[in-house]
């Protein structure tokens, strides 16, 4: 029996759209109708509201409230966690950059401890007031020393199979790696073999070598554009070589300021709306004085801006904040889309301002 109706929503799934009511059991969602469902449970309207999936963000190195540079405190996780949850974002990757391995092995610890891990999109009943953690991005240690950004040079490392079976760990989802460093191929084949998602970025790779990576299983790119070469009509370079294979899911910060929004509207165009995901790279730094520490938007402000750019339709930056981030993760079974038997996180969104009215996370109504 239905826990909670939302009534009367336009209903973004977001391969789908429909005017209608969606029924939450529990931590799940029930049903999902163009009727008026009955009942006496607990009701919420939301007609002249768009409805959507929680937000995905696979790239947050913190906010205001978290600095996961550091050695952040779990008041400080759980103030960030809460900060992403009011913005629409229901899960995300914590990353964490390039460090000494010592210190960033203990960050991992750290927010394992704090229940990053896949299990976290389990139908495990009620969620707490924060956005949960299904797994660690590491952005690094292995980066080009030629493409480093903000990364410490100092603790650049060696792409190797010994290295990777060091980091990996089971709440290790996603890593960020400059493939032409790992010329046997081998490191990449080992993270391809425990399930981790391997993405090209702070790269000086070639066309060549970016396409070699491509075959070996690299299927995202770490925030397009940033810390890679430049698109060159004679270097294509690995921009290049993700825009041509088809395989390949371009990561962008729809932020103004990584990318012009024109060239925003380029990876589109190229890649297509299944193809490209939007993230932050949030930082507790943020932009400074125009340079690129992080980022300081949110996710539902990505997807504002590239609505208001008139790059895509509020449904296709949904999708690219939703859907396309749990399939590129191997989550979309539970989380990315609203649909029969799949966690209720919805977002009910103000049509006119595209501002957040009401969260749920696993059926739980946040506000």
């Amino acid at each position: 029996m239905a826990t909670l109706i939302l009534e009367g929503g336009q209903i973004i799934t977001p391969t789908e759209e429909l005017n209608g009511d969606i029924a939450v059991n529990g931590s799940v969602i029930e049903e999902i109708t163009r009727e008026n469902l009955a009942g006496s449970c607990e009701r919420l309207n939301v007609r002249g509201s768009f409805v959507t999936p929680g937000l995905f963000d696979l790239q947050v190195n913190g906010t205001s409230d978290c600095d996961l540079w550091a050695d952040p405190t779990a008041e400080d996780l759980a103030k960030m966690r809460g900060q992403l949850a009011k913005c629409g974002v229901t899960s995300f990757l914590p990353t964490l950059i390039t460090d000494d391995l010592t210190h960033l092995k203990k960050n991992i610890s750290f927010l394992a401890s704090q229940g990053a891990g896949a299990t976290q999109v389990e139908h495990n009943g009620k969620s707490d007031q924060g956005a949960r953690m299904p797994g660690i991005h590491l952005e690094g240690p292995c980066l080009s020393p030629e493409k480093p950004g903000v990364h410490p040079p100092k603790h650049l490392q060696t792409l190797s199979e010994g290295l990777m079976h060091d980091l990996i760990a089971d709440q290790v989802k996603l890593i960020t790696l400059a493939p032409e460093l790992d010329k046997s191929g081998k490191a990449i084949a080992l993270l391809k073999k425990h399930g981790i998602c391997a993405s090209l970025g702070h790269s000086n790779a070639t066309f060549a070598e970016a396409m070699q990576a491509f075959e070996l299983g690299v299927g995202l790119m770490t925030h397009t554009f940033n810390a890679l070469p430049p698109l060159h009509h004679r270097a294509p370079g690995a921009v290049g070589a993700a825009f041509i294979n088809d395989n390949v899911t371009c990561c962008v910060i729809p932020d103004g300021q990584h990318v012009d929004p024109a060239m925003v509207g380029l990876i589109l165009k190229v890649k297509g709306r299944d193809k490209v995901i939007f993230v932050t790279d949030s930082a507790h730094i943020g932009t400074s004085q125009g340079g690129l520490v992080g980022s300081s938007i949110t996710l539902d402000q990505a997807v504002r801006n590239v609505v208001q750019w008139k790059l895509a339709s509020f449904a296709d930056a949904i999708l690219m904040a939703t859907l396309n981030p749990a399939k590129a993760m191997g989550l979309d079974k539970n989380i990315g889309s609203l649909a029969k038997g799949k966690l209720a996180d919805i977002v009910v969104w103000d049509k006119q301002t595209l501002a957040i009215k009401h969260v749920i996370m696993s059926g739980n109504r946040l506000f």
